[in-house]
């Protein structure tokens, strides 16, 4: 007996190890938890958690928020996602690997409101689903949102997104949206709408992501994107110097004019 409980043991003990290289690899953090806001989620298998400022989140982790909650998360890649109140995200499959070529991120959405911003990856290797529609990345700010019969709404910020339904792809540019319905295709885009209240509600919580506009603020300055308000601001330094040095030119002159004059005398 003593024999089978010592065998019993070390098999156990085998058995363990052996293990530990899988759960480890299945526990391997692809983001972090950026702004938490009351109350969110985590599900992940089995396990639920309450969700708060700078927690690992893993490949295939549904995310849910609730009422008066946001939350925004930054993965390995840069990729930044904002979710609004009464939301559901997945992160169905996020695979960082050196070869670029193997690695993924793919999530998807149930419910609610999300901004996303596409990090460093090259852009084929993003793609957002939704229950009526899947959303292609081309070097994309975009936000959606998803009602509760699964209509679809894709506004892009900055960049363009593929949206593909019922056997139809559109093509949707900055400044842009589109819907999708159950069982139909997307619309023909149109020009971005002012920010809905769910949206604004989300912004105004988790406030501006670093150094990118967000839907309000683009709204707000006409539809810029953050290219434009850059050279904008390139601008407006470049005539700053020259008034600057128009000014110290000036003063020269007039300066050079008194000696003149002062010489004469």
């Amino acid at each position: 007996m003593r024999t089978f409980m010592r065998k019993a043991v070390v098999f156990a003990a085998v058995a363990t190890l052996a293990l530990q290289p899988v759960l480890a690899q299945a526990q391997v953090a692809v983001g972090n938890a950026n702004k938490i806001v009351s109350a969110v989620q985590g599900v992940l298998q089995t396990n639920t958690r309450t969700l708060v400022l700078k927690d690992d989140v893993f490949s295939n982790e549904k995310v849910n928020t609730g009422a008066n909650s946001a939350a925004r998360f930054i993965f390995r890649d840069d990729t930044m996602l904002s979710i609004g109140a009464s939301s559901s995200v997945t992160l169905d499959k996020f695979v960082f690997d050196s070869d670029a070529s193997k690695s993924q991120v793919a999530l998807s959405m149930s419910k609610g409101v999300m901004r996303f911003v596409s990090g460093k990856l090259p852009k084929n290797l993003y793609s957002i689903r939704t229950p009526t529609a899947l959303i292609g990345i081309r070097g994309t700010i975009l936000v959606i949102t998803v009602a509760a019969n699964g209509l679809t709404n894709v506004s892009v910020i900055e960049g363009a997104a593929t949206v593909s339904a019922a056997g139809a792809t559109t093509t949707v540019d900055a400044g842009f949206s589109t819907s999708v319905s159950p069982g139909a295709p997307p619309t023909p885009p149109t020009g971005t709408p002012p920010a809905p209240p769910q949206l604004q509600a989300m912004e105004a919580a988790l406030g501006p992501e670093p150094g990118i506009a967000t839907a309000g603020q683009a709204t707000g300055l006409g539809g810029l994107s953050t290219g434009a308000l850059v050279g904008a601001a390139a601008l407006a330094a470049a005539l700053a110097v020259a008034i600057a040095a128009a000014a110290s030119d000036s003063n020269a002159t007039a300066t050079t004019s008194t000696s003149t004059s002062t010489a004469t005398n």
